[in-house]
């Protein structure tokens, strides 16, 4: 629940420096007379500023919840371990924690600014293959790379 909150804050205020962003780019593109403050006060004497902060507070409060995902796949943390290592590190990860029940994976650079710094995969061993678990994105993007491996690495035996 704390990091759902947390997740929740972190987007929560990015939207609202976006839509601060945006404000100012308006202001400063259309050369208006106006001050900051004065067209915040325009924006929100109008019922689309009020909607507009609505939007921002249901989007970052729902977003840890459907922002994130696990997949399963069909594949062995060991036999497969080169494959997952693979699949992972092309998609912009760096593993930074192994154990022989879980593979963790990290963003590397840019990317960790993108994702808020929640950009931590993890890959768990399960009785029926693995369970990759992150931002949904990345993982999506990751367990595509997976299988392709995968399935090139038993057409290939």
């Amino acid at each position: 629940m704390k990091r759902y909150l947390l997740r929740s804050l972190k987007y929560f205020l990015t939207l609202c420096v976006l839509m601060v962003a945006l404000i100012y780019i308006k202001i400063s593109y259309e050369k208006l007379p106006v001050t900051f403050l004065q067209m915040l006060e325009i924006y929100f004497s109008a019922w689309n500023g009020w909607a507009m902060a609505a939007t921002i507070v249901v989007l970052s409060a729902t977003y840890p919840r459907f922002g994130f995902v696990n997949k399963s796949v069909s594949a062995d943390i060991v036999a497969d371990r080169e494959q997952i290592v693979n699949a992972m590190t092309l998609s912009g990860l760096e593993l930074c924690n192994a154990t022989a029940e879980a593979l963790t994976f990290r963003a590397t650079g840019l990317q960790r600014l993108t994702l808020l710094w929640e950009d931590e995969v993890v890959v768990t061993a399960t009785p029926e293959g693995v369970t990759v678990s992150g931002h949904r994105r990345t993982v999506v993007r990751a367990v595509i790379r997976l299988e392709g491996y995968l399935v090139n690495k038993h057409r290939n035996e």
